[in-house]
C-alpha cells in the first residue's frame, strides 16, 4: 500500500467515523427532547391526575391550616390567575 493510498483509507475512515458521530449525536438529542417532553410539568400532571391532585389537596391543607392572614386566599387565586394566562400566551405564540 502507498502512501497515498494509506492518507486515502485513512481519509475514508475518518469520515466515517464522523458520520456515525453525526448519527450518535442525533439519537441522542431526539432522545433528550423526547425524555424533556415527557417531564414538562403539564404532561406530568396530565398522565399522573389522581396523584397531582392529592398532592394540590394536601398542598392547600397545609397552606390553609399554616396561614392566618385572610388576604392570603385572594393572593393565592390572583397568582395562579397570572400563571395561566402567562401559560395561555406563551403557548399560543408557539
Amino acid at each position: 500500500m502507498t502512501t497515498e493510498e494509506q492518507i486515502s483509507a485513512i481519509q475514508i475512515e475518518r469520515d466515517d467515523a464522523r458520520q456515525n458521530l453525526r448519527d450518535t449525536l442525533a439519537d441522542v438529542n431526539e432522545k433528550v427532547e423526547q425524555a424533556e417532553g415527557e417531564m414538562r410539568p403539564d404532561h406530568v400532571i396530565e398522565s399522573h391526575s389522581v396523584g397531582a391532585s392529592l398532592i394540590a389537596g394536601a398542598v392547600g391543607f397545609v397552606f390553609g391550616s399554616i396561614v392566618n392572614s385572610r388576604g392570603a386566599g385572594p393572593i393565592v387565586i390572583a397568582a395562579l390567575l397570572g400563571v395561566a394566562i402567562a401559560r395561555h400566551g406563551s403557548s399560543d405564540e408557539r
